[in-house]
C-alpha cells in the first residue's frame, strides 16, 4: 500500500488520488484502508516518509561506489537528478520536488508537513558529503542552497515540459552544480 501511495502521490499529488483509486492500485479493497490508517492524511505522511527513503536509497553509497571521489559521486547525482528522465517520471522521482506543493497546503500542515520537513533534512544530510571538497562535508548553508536549486529546477522543468525552457532549466542547474 505504501509503495502504491508513494508512487501515485508523487505522480498526481495527494489531492489528485482518491482512497479507492489508491487501494485499487495496491490491489486491495477500499475497506482494507481503514485497517491500516485512520485517515488519508495519515497515509500521505507515511507515504511521504516511505518515498523519501526509497528515493534516498538510490543515492546512499554513491561515495563508496566512486571510491571516495566526491566529484564523481556528485556528478552522478546531479546528472540523474537534473535529467529529462527524472523530470518525466515524477511518480518514481524525488518526493521533495513532487510533494512540495502538497506539503505547503494548509490542509496538510500536520503529519504531511512534518514528514516532508524530515525528508528535506534527510536529503540535505545525504548531499553534504557529496558537495564537500577534499574529503570534507559541505557546510549546511551550501547544501540548502544547492538542494533549493536542484529541486526548483526540477519543479520548473516539470511545469514547462514540452517547451524548450524546460530542458534549458535542467541544463543550467547541471552546469551550475558541476562548475564549482
Amino acid at each position: 500500500m505504501l509503495d502504491a501511495a508513494a508512487k501515485l502521490f508523487r505522480a498526481k499529488g495527494i489531492n489528485g488520488v482518491s482512497v479507492p483509486a489508491l487501494m485499487a492500485e495496491a490491489g486491495l479493497t477500499h475497506g482494507a484502508f481503514y485497517g491500516h490508517f485512520n485517515s488519508k492524511e495519515e497515509l500521505a505522511a507515511a507515504a511521504c516518509a516511505h518515498a523519501i527513503e526509497q528515493s534516498g536509497a538510490i543515492y546512499d553509497g554513491l561515495l563508496e561506489r566512486h571510491g571516495g571521489d566526491q566529484n564523481a559521486a556528485l556528478t552522478e547525482f546531479v546528472k540523474r537528478y537534473a535529467s529529462r528522465l527524472h523530470r518525466d517520471q515524477p511518480g518514481l522521482g524525488c518526493p521533495i520536488a513532487a510533494l512540495a506543493d502538497d506539503a505547503s497546503r494548509e490542509e496538510f500542515k500536520g503529519p504531511v508537513r512534518k514528514a516532508f520537513a524530515a525528508g528535506l533534512e534527510r536529503m540535505i544530510d545525504r548531499l553534504r558529503p557529496l558537495l564537500g571538497r577534499r574529503g570534507k562535508t559541505a557546510p549546511r548553508e551550501q547544501a540548502l542552497a544547492d538542494v533549493a536549486m536542484l529541486v526548483g529546477a526540477l519543479v520548473l522543468a516539470r511545469a514547462t515540459k514540452g517547451h524548450a525552457v524546460s530542458d534549458e532549466v535542467l541544463l543550467a542547474a547541471r552546469n551550475s552544480m558541476l562548475s564549482t
